[in-house]
């Protein structure tokens, strides 16, 4: 029996060697030692931008922090964004650092731009670019599952500040940078002879206040 226990014994003690070796390897191979890199920007290296533009950069990987010309950009993941202050119309290089969630550095990215007079003009609905339509009637109910409101330049924030119908549950969230997509929840559909009325908010990447403010359509009426 003793000898039973001592030979379990052994096997258990082997068995937790192995498990712990095992997860100590696992722990050092899933170390994160690669460096983010810069996949894109807007503007891109060679681009222009206003003196109080913006520059929007997607990386390889999700980042902990980034900075261009020493401040730091906003961001999550692998979208960040930075604002130009203090500019000097002419010639510009914004030079990119920043790292990863595990601490790698990027390696320093230099942009070479050309800086323009600051942006001064609102943003707009592009009302013919909307789906709808802004200012449509007749709009079959049945062939509008989402709202499409498109501005006539890339947007820094837009928001949904009131929606009628009252009673129509919603959800909103620019999908690209010109374009606001208002989603429908809990199965809520529209009906004929229906106003449908948005009220915006939002600004450009250089802070100037959208223009106009009220987006709308009307559906079809019934028929017979």
């Amino acid at each position: 029996m003793k000898k039973y226990l001592r030979i379990s014994a052994l096997l258990t003690a082997a068995l937790m060697v192995f498990i712990m070796i095992g997860c100590g390897g696992e722990e050092e191979g899933a170390k994160d030692t690669t460096p983010p890199t810069l996949a894109s920007s807007t503007p891109a290296n060679g681009g222009t931008m206003a003196a109080n533009g913006s520059l929007t950069m997607v990386f390889s990987e999700n980042m902990k922090e980034v900075t261009v010309n020493g401040t730091p950009a906003t961001g999550s993941g692998k979208n960040w964004t930075w604002t130009a202050t203090g500019l000097a119309a002419g010639a510009a290089t914004l030079k990119v650092n920043g790292s990863d969630m595990a601490g790698n550095k990027l390696a320093e990215v230099a942009i070479s731009v050309t800086v323009t007079a600051p942006d001064t003009t609102p943003p707009d609905i592009d009302a013919n670019a909307c789906d709808p339509k802004a200012g449509a009637t007749g709009v079959d109910p049945a062939a509008v599952s989402k709202i499409k409101i498109v501005f006539t330049e890339d947007m820094g924030e837009a928001k949904v500040d009131a929606f009628e119908p009252a009673d129509a549950k919603i959800d909103y969230k620019l999908v690209d940078p010109k374009t606001l997509e208002i989603s429908f929840l809990g199965g809520y559909k529209l009906g004929n002879e229906m106003t449908v009325k948005v009220t915006l908010s939002g600004k450009d990447k250089a802070g100037n206040a959208l223009k106009t403010t009220s987006y709308t359509f009307a559906t079809m009426k019934k028929e017979g």
